[in-house]
């Protein structure tokens, strides 16, 4: 399985009706992870979280959404499913958000580090790491997101429908990536659908390469070990057991928000890419969520959905629903 597929998941969020408390779905989307020596980011549109068009947020059609929950592979084979809350005790939202707010429709929630030890959480930027792919209008690009509720892929493909893999929705850049859109956006000639909000969006390059098989495949790594010099390197090496070929290689060229607040880009089939680096910029220096609008009071509902999800560790139970193993989130 391609490692950039296990960098994106799946997200439902919801909403607790305010006569009766209970949850009611709220939309469907798409988040991807990016790692660092001491944090652990979910990434998401701010609509995605918020509820609200950033362009009109205060309009809103459903109420805002109170939690969301992950789909996750767990590395011993489980899709399993996280239910993160969206706000505080005190109804402040937990997600972190740029500098300039709302203004830029991009979010990160910190999640526990030690999640990463269970879950097959891939940094994005590490499994999508050549650098030397150049930003250049008409290339190729991927959106790795979920079109598709869980129920549509269930009810299309059967239950077993694999609704926690992303589907790969190529396009190519349909603007000058150097004279970004308010500094900060690309446009991406691609139809797409709502859940692919938040997507990873990745330039893509063919290269070719060289493949080393049989006799061959102890002479890289020991070469890249220092163990084997250049002229030793050619000397070792069995033509016979050489190929050549094309390879995709890819690069992380930004979050995707689709069409949310201009119906125009709609009707000519273009997306909107919010630049890698505006990702940098919030993972480096980023301001408490805020709700400029249709912000959540506190409620009993809430408060007791907080209390029965309990905080600080995750609970790993058996077939038989027996606890297995308590881990601890910090």
């Amino acid at each position: 399985m391609n490692p950039l597929s296990l960098a994106t998941t799946y997200i439902e969020t919801f909403f607790f009706r305010a006569d009766n408390g209970q949850p009611e779905p709220r939309s469907y989307a798409t988040g991807f992870f990016v790692r660092g020596p001491d944090h652990l980011f979910l990434v998401t549109n701010w609509h995605v979280f918020s509820g609200l068009d950033p362009a009109n947020p205060s309009t809103a059609s459903k109420p805002p959404p109170n939690y969301a929950k992950l789909s996750l592979r767990s590395k011993d084979g489980w899709i399993v499913e996280l239910t993160v809350p969206l706000y505080d005790e005190q109804m402040q939202p937990l997600w972190k958000e740029h500098d300039q707010r709302f203004a830029v429709d991009v979010v990160v929630y910190p999640l526990p580090p030690s999640l990463a030890q269970h879950f097959q959480m891939v940094d994005i930027r590490t499994a999508a790491h050549d650098k030397d792919i150049a930003e250049a209008v008409a290339k190729d690009v991927f959106v790795l997101g979920y079109p598709f509720s869980r129920e549509e892929m269930k009810s299309s493909f059967g239950d077993d429908a694999p609704f926690y893999l992303p589907v790969w929705k190529r396009g190519t850049i349909a603007s000058e990536p150097r004279v970004r859109l308010g500094k900060k956006v690309i446009l991406i000639d691609a139809l797409s659908r709502p859940g692919m909000s938040g997507a990873p969006v990745l330039i893509s390059e063919e290269r070719g390469v060289i493949r080393l098989d049989g006799a061959n495949a102890d002479v890289w790594p020991r070469l890249e070990q220092g163990t084997l010099s250049a002229l030793d390197a050619i000397s070792h090496l069995d033509t016979t057991g050489m190929s050549g070929g094309m390879e995709k290689r890819f690069r992380l060229l930004g979050v995707y928000s689709g069409v949310i607040g201009n119906t125009r880009l709609e009707q000519v089939a273009l997306g909107k890419c919010w630049h890698a680096d505006v990702l940098h910029e919030l993972t480096k220096s980023h301001q408490p969520g805020a709700m400029p609008f249709h912000a959540p009071l506190p409620n009993a509902f809430y408060s007791r959905f907080l209390s029965d999800l309990g905080t600080g560790r995750l609970t790993r139970k058996d077939a038989q629903g027996q606890t297995t193993e308590v881990v601890p989130f910090r």
